[in-house]
């Protein structure tokens, strides 16, 4: 029986850390962020666009949004449910759930920040948008 465990503790060991022994680098991407206004109630639109770099998966993907420094009390869900707290709608295709969740180079996608949300990003605040796969911070896009 010690065996067993000895060989399974092995086989689990090379799927976790890869058969070269090493973990795999987190993905990197280019990623740019744009306001702009997003409905009839003036919300701001986040426009961001996957402009170069690996492939995302939405699956393990957390994006953080902050305004003027300070986190937004609502942060996005990915993949994107039909509805978020703090947010007008959804996130757009790619990183909608049900969609492919995959978002590649070229893909854009968009989110509408509601006035329920807080700190509310007016006109003139800054917005930092952190992209992080698996707890790793991969990106950071400013708009």
């Amino acid at each position: 029986m010690l065996a067993v465990v000895v060989t399974l503790a092995g086989i689990v060991g090379v799927f976790v850390v890869g058969v070269d022994g090493q973990m795999d680098d987190p993905p990197t991407a280019t990623i740019t962020a744009e306001r702009e206004t997003g409905d009839r109630y003036d919300n701001p639109k986040i426009v961001l666009t996957h402009v170069a770099g690996d492939e995302l998966n939405a699956r393990d993907l957390t994006i953080r949004i902050l305004v003027d420094g300070q986190p937004l009390e609502d942060q996005p869900v990915v993949p994107a449910p039909a509805g978020m707290d703090g947010f007008v709608g959804t996130l757009s295709a790619p990183l909608q759930k049900g969609g492919d969740n995959t978002w590649s180079a070229g893909e854009t996608t968009s989110l509408v920040v509601a006035g329920t949300n807080s700190p509310y990003p007016s006109t003139g605040s800054s917005l930092t948008i952190n992209f992080y796969v698996d707890g790793t911070a991969i990106a950071t896009a400013r708009a």
